[in-house]
């Protein structure tokens, strides 16, 4: 099995397919479920997204939604690192960057920092269903955080104290301060 046939099982599976929540932050309200991220698995399977491996040399997952000439980049593209393929933490990134690319797939105009917080919600989800142990994560990053957000929303709570602390946490870290600010907009 390839890469990309991975990643459509991944967005296909189970722990996946209980991934249900619905974001809202002002004017911004994204519904996130087994049907957004079976689009993606659908796009991947129909070659509208395209997979490339070995472009980072850490485990790392991107996604790119327009082409860039300065850095490479191809559009509607996942870029893939030396990830752990058989690890949860894999599966996690793909279900993460699959929500940059739904809402690509979808035209979808949204702040860069809802983007950023409703993938890291699905990662969380993602995590929380599979099994992962809350003792595994790292206290405080996005992804951390993003896992109490939805273990709040899976038991019927807004988790809007962990939501603060995400996008606050969006806000001011340096690996997102060149484009959080910014707006997001798919083109399909």
């Amino acid at each position: 099995m390839g890469v990309k046939e991975q990643m459509i099982g991944i967005l296909r599976d189970s722990d996946t397919r209980r991934i249900s929540f619905t974001y809202r932050n002002g004017s911004v309200t994204a519904t996130i479920n087994s049907i957004s991220l079976g689009r993606v698995a659908d796009g991947l399977d129909s070659g509208h997204f395209s997979v490339v491996e070995g472009r980072w040399s850490n485990n790392r997952i991107t996604y790119s939604a327009w082409a860039d000439s300065t850095s490479g980049d191809a559009a509607n593209t996942f870029y893939l690192g030396d990830n752990p393929r058989w690890s949860r933490d894999f599966n996690a990134l793909v279900v993460h960057e699959s929500i940059h690319a739904f809402f690509d797939l979808t035209s979808t105009s949204i702040p860069w920092l809802d983007n950023e917080a409703v993938a890291y919600i699905a990662q969380g989800y993602y995590l929380r269903n599979s099994g992962y142990p809350q003792s595994r994560l790292e206290e405080d990053e996005p992804y951390e955080l993003g896992w109490r957000v939805a273990s709040e929303f899976a038991h019927g709570r807004s988790g809007s104290e962990w939501l603060t602390l995400l996008r606050d946490k969006l806000n001011t870290d340096t690996r997102y301060s060149s484009y959080i600010h910014a707006g997001f907009r798919g083109d399909g």
